[in-house]
């Protein structure tokens, strides 16, 4: 029998064993990750760490924390179970098994480990305890005494979105400062921050909050859904995939996800795309879940009318109010040969004096399909847009503009040009602005030239479009060269010397 010879085989074996990592090595490995909240890296260590030493109590204190940020309430609460080893969790430690009772949705759980502890902390999981029991006053007042124990950034921001919740928009700005204060750089700070910039409709300071969330928590996939969402609104749609594509790696079953990815394929207009990606869940969805209506669309393109309606029934019910529902319903039962509901559905729409362009032709082609004699007045209507619609939309815009809403006077004066020649300059100029302060460069460079055409000279339009080429980088003399046409039309105007001032600065 031949012998194996064991030597030679010894180097390499001690070379490993010299590799090999310490748990301490691990742990320490885990901190650092834990400090720059690479909170899934930081799992893995701990993990790695506690197999060699499995009853730590720094270790599992970690790996408690670690899986609180990670929104994992069993993990937490097991690796808390062990650290205090059977004894009841006081100070601190109730703290942390109360969050992770209340990620497993057992908020009276957590109300008996919170127990009389006092301090905002306690306050602000007692409040979030009151918001799953449904308990919208006892919440609102246990917030109100987590902000007046001295608050922190998390009780700020928590408070801030139930504020929100409840329509309270100044309130909840109020309380987004003040988190901003006691922590601008918390995840809950940038999300509610990011959150707002997105209800005032300033897509543009959303997107650097959602970024910013993004790249600091790398783990949150609050903030990677928000800012694939901000993306999609500014029509950057190959890169909202891309932070998408993270996001469906991180939790493909996340509702959140599921919805986004709907959204893209609905934006690209992928039907078969929609309908691969809703008909798996259909069964599990609520019966006004959002979905539906993006299935519901997806359906009607793909010339199935009567499963269209069968989906979009239901919203229309429920929201009467629910514009693009509604003219889905009746495009679907017209397309189904009902073409009677398919007016009653639209009516209410199609009888206002506000009624738009779109509603009023299909109200048209209704009637005719149904044999009403109505058919002609409509369609007369759907051909000259109703001045109530038109100064609607302007006002809105103008408004929009003037409080910073860009995503608000985008589609205000989209919506006015779509009616119009589309050539009136200032509805361009605005729009070409708006566009620009979202950071949709393309768009903004495009539109600004189509103003420039109707009105070369005029001084507001010669800032917008140089305003539009600075801020996408592209051409810089370019847009020094129409920011000084812009100031020689009109030297007194501090907007235009102030961009002309921004551009001269830079090189280019």
């Amino acid at each position: 029998m031949k012998k194996i010879l064991l030597y030679p085989l010894l180097p390499a074996l001690l070379a490993l064993s010299a590799c090999a990592e310490t748990p301490e090595e691990a742990f320490a490995k885990a901190q650092q990750e834990f400090a720059e909240h690479d909170y899934n890296a930081a799992r893995i260590n701990l993990a790695n760490a506690l197999k060699a030493k499995p009853s730590d109590p720094a270790m599992l204190l970690l790996q408690a924390r670690t899986l609180l940020a990670l929104g994992d309430g069993e993990g937490a609460g097991a690796a808390l179970e062990q650290f205090s080893a059977g004894k009841a969790p006081t100070g601190e430690l109730a703290q942390l098994a109360a969050e992770a009772a209340l990620l497993r949705k057992n908020p009276d759980k957590a109300l008996e480990l919170l127990g009389a502890a006092t301090g905002s902390e306690a306050e602000r999981l007692r409040a979030v305890a009151a918001l799953q029991k449904g308990n919208l006053p006892s919440a609102q007042d246990h917030f109100e005494k987590a902000v007046q124990d001295g608050g922190n950034a998390r009780s700020f921001a928590d408070y801030a979105r139930f504020r929100l919740m409840s329509g309270d928009i100044a309130g909840a700005d109020e309380l987004a400062k003040r988190a901003a204060a006691a922590d601008p750089g918390a995840i809950d700070t940038l999300l509610i921050g990011a959150e707002l910039a997105l209800r005032h409709g300033d897509l543009q300071r959303s997107l650097e909050l959602y970024s910013k969330a993004a790249k600091s928590y790398p783990a949150s996939l609050a903030a990677l859904t928000g800012k694939a969402a901000v993306l999609g609104e500014l029509g950057r749609l190959d890169e909202m995939e891309a932070v998408l594509g993270q996001a469906v790696v991180a939790a493909p079953d996340n509702k959140a996800v599921q919805f986004l990815q709907a959204k893209l394929a609905l934006a690209r207009k992928d039907w078969d795309k929609v309908r691969s990606l809703i008909q798996p869940i259909e069964s599990k969805l609520e019966p006004l879940d959002p979905l539906r209506q993006i299935y519901g669309e997806a359906l009607l393109r793909l010339k199935q009318p009567q499963l269209a309606a069968a989906q979009l029934e239901p919203i229309v019910r429920a929201q009467p109010g629910n514009r693009g529902a509604v003219i889905l319903l009746a495009e679907a039962k017209l397309a189904g040969g009902d073409a009677a509901r398919a007016m009653e559905i639209l009516r209410p729409l199609a009888d206002q004096p506000s009624a738009g362009q779109g509603e009023l032709a299909l109200m048209a082609q209704a009637a005719k399909a149904a044999g009403n004699p109505d058919a002609a007045v409509y369609e007369a209507r759907s051909k000259r847009p109703a001045p109530q619609s038109l100064g609607r939309d302007l006002a809105d815009g103008d408004a929009a503009m003037r409080a910073g809403n860009w995503a608000g006077a985008v589609k205000s004066y989209e919506r006015l040009l779509a009616v119009s020649d589309g050539k009136n300059p200032v509805v361009l100029n605005n729009l070409a602005y708006a566009y620009t302060m979202l950071g949709n460069h393309d768009q903004a460079i495009a539109i600004a030239a189509k103003a420039l055409k109707v009105a070369p000279n005029n001084p507001s339009v010669l800032d917008t479009a140089g305003w539009a080429w600075f801020k996408s980088g592209r051409d810089p003399a370019q847009a020094k060269r129409l920011l000084r046409q812009a100031a020689q039309a009109a030297p007194q105007n501090m907007t235009i010397r102030a961009h002309l001032a921004e551009a001269e600065r830079t090189p280019g």
